[in-house]
């Protein structure tokens, strides 16, 4: 297919390709007239606020903890549960969300979902105490899993199957920068020595303005898809062909500067099943669950069940072994900068260093005396560093997609990252350890983007959401099994946290195999 630059201010690269005008056309068919261009730029430049919204406020509270863990009193374990509990959140509400995802529609999911998500992580940031924090970061977890799982339908059915994958590359890159922006933000925040009462309530430290601006991205991430159509695909799925043709005229239009008349779709294929051929209004909670009901019993059935087991066992396994990881690195990288900090700015053996993570009981006295190092560049230096490989891993990963193939691609990314994460145990230096994790957590955050693409692309429309928050569920049941288990496992000594992480991320490149492939196929 050749890309056409189209002159006088609407020139894109548009895929020139028109399919034979027939009475009825597929959606594939129809999304790969509407080309590529202005409207699929906007909404990658859209989602790129909730990918990010999604990112800070999972991983916000791993810079927090070590800052706030004097005025919270926090224990090693205290840790492990703030780290893991926005994730039982997203657990505990996922397979709903599901359903009424793929009932209701993504849109309105995605609007009201952020917006309330803003109200709980806004109450976060203002909470003076662990057990009100551990309340507010649990609910922001029920009600942020929706609207993100339903961003990631969205956008894929915006889009052909030429340019899925790719698309679905670009939100890990977004999520990377993400990574990049929270370092640089925690920096900016959280050293400064900011201590303040609000009409004699609310103390506020400088993690707690952190919070409160990492919260305003769930508010503008609803704010921003007000302004957006639901998917065509969806409507098509829904029995709403006029409205879909509309859309996909309208990207048309904005994609190639011509006509929407001139648009070669003039029908749409009729996909509605009878079950599936009312107007789902938000009011019809009772039928969107029943309909979820009936969808969950297709996916539990051939041959979606084994698609379904397979990416539930591969999220699970991945993301415990990397995404643990990550949670805790500005923990242990303030460890390293603790010891530096303490010996002269020496280094050392990665578990002599990593003793300065494991502190004592708090008691009043002990209370009393605690203090926070704050002289820490070198924790938002060595953080920086890694989340600016994942940017550098995902733009790598783009190329390799192509010419290896997302199932190929996603076995050699699962078995380098295991290796990698497992040989920081061999660390001996700041440095080393920055290297091991930055390149480890990298190639594992391209795989966990490469299992999404996959769950994505193995079911049809009327289960994607579901299958997709399922996998994402599990994936989130990881991340927080993971961060249980691990500070336990520091108790038992250094080598346990590594070999538990290695075991699990290769876990997931051997079951890898077992995947089709997806490579250039219709979306179902």
């Amino acid at each position: 297919m050749r890309m056409q630059n189209i002159e006088n201010g609407e020139n894109q690269n548009v895929e020139d390709t028109k399919p034979k005008e027939s009475d009825e056309s597929t959606f594939e068919d129809a999304i790969t007239a509407t080309g590529f261009g202005k409207y699929n730029y906007v909404l990658l430049f859209i989602i790129s606020v909730p990918c990010i919204a999604q990112l800070v406020n999972t991983v916000e509270l791993s810079y927090v903890l070590p800052v706030a863990a004097c005025d919270l009193d926090l224990s090693l374990e205290d840790k492990g549960v703030l780290n893991a509990v926005m994730f039982a959140g997203m657990i505990v509400s996922g397979p709903f969300w599901g359903y009424f995802c793929d009932a209701l529609g993504r849109k309105q999911i995605i609007v009201y979902g952020y917006f309330i998500t803003g109200v709980f992580a806004i109450t976060a940031a203002l909470c003076t105490n662990k057990t009100v924090l551990i309340a507010a970061k649990l609910l922001s977890g029920v009600f942020i899993n929706g609207p993100f799982t339903a961003t990631a339908s969205h956008l894929a059915e915006f889009h052909s199957s030429k340019y899925r994958g790719k698309v679905n590359m670009a939100r890990g890159i977004f999520i990377s920068v993400g990574n990049l922006l929270l370092p640089v933000l925690a920096w900016a925040i959280l050293p400064r020595k900011w201590n303040f009462s609000v009409f004699g309530i609310f103390d506020i430290h400088s993690w707690n303005i952190f919070l409160l601006v990492c919260a305003s991205t769930t508010v503008l991430s609803g704010f921003f898809y007000i302004f957006l159509p639901e998917s065509p695909k969806f409507l098509m799925t829904s029995g709403r062909n006029e409205e879909a043709l509309a859309v996909l005229q309208k990207m048309y239009k904005l994609n190639t500067g011509n006509s929407k008349n001139t648009f070669p779709i003039k029908r749409l294929v009729e996909e509605t099943k009878d079950d599936n051929t009312r107007n789902n209004k938000v009011g019809e909670v009772g039928a969107a669950l029943k309909k979820g009901c009936l969808e969950m019993g297709n996916i539990l059935h051939r041959p979606h069940i084994f698609y379904l087991a397979l990416a539930c066992f591969n999220a699970f396994s991945l993301i415990m072994s990397s995404n643990t990881l990550k949670l805790w690195l500005p923990g242990i990288f303030q460890a390293i900068s603790d010891y530096q900090h303490n010996h002269n700015d020496t280094s050392n053996d990665i578990c002599i260093m990593l003793e300065e993570l494991n502190p004592q009981s708090h008691n009043d006295s002990s209370l009393e005396n605690c203090s926070v190092n704050m002289d820490n560049l070198s924790v938002y230096i060595n953080t920086f560093i890694v989340a600016a490989t994942r940017i550098g891993a995902f733009a790598v990963s783009e190329m390799f997609v192509n010419l290896l193939g997302v199932k190929t691609l996603t076995i050699v990314t699962c078995f380098l990252s295991s290796g990698l994460l497992t040989s920081i145990y061999f660390a001996r230096s700041s440095e080393a350890v920055t290297v091991l994790s930055a390149i480890g957590t990298a190639t594992g955050s391209v795989a966990e983007n490469l299992l999404v693409t996959l769950t994505l692309e193995l079911f049809p429309t009327s289960l994607r959401t579901i299958a997709l928050s399922i996998h994402l569920t599990s994936g989130r049941a990881g991340t927080l099994v993971g961060n249980i288990i691990f500070p336990y496992l520091l108790h038992l000594g250094c080598l346990p946290p590594f070999v538990f992480i290695g075991v699990f991320g290769a876990a997931c490149g051997v079951f890898s195999f077992f995947y089709s492939s997806v490579e250039n196929k219709p979306l179902q």
